[in-house]
């Protein structure tokens, strides 16, 4: 089965879409986050694999919003 989340905010969106690999589930990530210059773009596949769906995405999600604060904070370069 394959699940997926989205979680929008001011100027930014992260996506999660697991996916059965085996009897294990991985994560693929999306996010956007618009700054200064436009919007960044970017989309990994998360580095663990999930017993569950709901565990991938609901982790997949967290790590999303993580990069998004990263990349609005300017910790990461945006380009």
């Amino acid at each position: 089965m394959d699940l997926s989340g989205k979680v929008d905010g001011d100027g930014w969106t992260v996506t999660a879409c697991a996916r059965a690999s085996g009897t294990e589930f991985s994560c693929l990530i999306g996010t956007s986050v618009a700054v200064a210059d436009g919007v960044v773009v970017r989309e990994f596949t998360h580095d663990r694999t999930f017993s569950t769906p709901q565990e991938a995405v609901l982790d997949g999600l967290k790590q999303g919003m993580s990069w998004v604060d990263l990349t609005s904070s300017n910790t990461v370069c945006a380009a």
